[in-house]
């Protein structure tokens, strides 16, 4: 496995009442497996790297942004008050497009009014798009952005029959004791602490199982067991992370 993070240009989609642990969960995930990037594969992570890592004074990195339509101040789900980094027209190129849950995941005519929903198509649609991620409810921004049809995908675990009746094509998965489902490149999540277990996938899918879970190890993610399903030859084979 020869890839790297930074091969990634990830765009973590924020808008009003977007789940904030939706948004900064898969980013520290994504920020922490890149900086063990230049580390040599032979190598574990050692408490002291991990430790310099964590404390080091550079800590934004190129690849990984925020972005919505506006840099006004956008208000969480929970009342938290978060700034993106770019509005969709200002932007840097991305190849792979995170997008949350929460309440403003349901406002679909305020999203396709605002952007949000031509924003996402365009980077789910690209050649070079690696991946395409959402946390929790965010699936159904996904599919009224037209990127689920005929996608094994899933959803929180309550919204399956609103799901089903809003985006009819795509092919949900009903079980709430997965993490995630992914079927290539799209990968999609239960509730929203299921969006770390699924960044860790998507680490796991781009540089390799040994960095997962050095990655893993060093975060405390020990308990319980993310568990996800993947499409293979057709079939949904079940994947431990």
């Amino acid at each position: 496995m020869t890839n790297q993070m930074r091969d990634l240009n990830i765009a973590i989609v924020m808008f009003d009442g977007a789940d904030g642990l939706d948004v900064s969960g898969p980013w520290e995930m994504f920020w922490f497996a890149t900086t063990f990037d230049t580390l040599p594969e032979k190598d574990d992570v050692t408490e002291e790297t991990f430790s310099y890592t964590f404390n080091g004074t550079s800590r934004r990195l190129p690849n990984l942004f925020t972005v919505a339509p506006t840099t006004e101040p956008l208000s969480m789900s929970s009342g938290t008050r978060c700034v993106a980094d770019y509005t969709f027209d200002s932007a840097p190129g991305a190849n792979v497009v995170v997008v949350p849950g929460g309440e403003g995941a349901r406002a679909t005519e305020k999203l396709k009014a605002n952007g949000t929903l031509d924003y996402i198509h365009k980077i789910g649609t690209q050649k070079d798009n690696k991946y395409i991620m959402s946390v929790c409810t965010g699936s159904f921004v996904l599919g009224h952005a037209g990127l689920l049809d005929g996608i094994h995908c899933t959803t929180y675990m309550n919204q399956y029959n609103r799901f089903e009746r809003e985006i009819p094509a795509a092919k949900l998965v009903r079980n709430p004791e997965i993490n995630f489902v992914q079927d290539g490149r799209h990968l999609t999540t239960n509730g929203p602490c299921s969006g770390l277990a699924t960044s860790l996938r998507l680490v796991e899918d781009h540089v390799g199982t040994r960095k997962k879970d050095k990655l893993r190890k060093l975060l405390s993610f020990v308990y319980p067991t993310a568990k996800g399903l993947i499409l293979e030859n057709g079939a949904l084979i079940e994947h431990n992370v």
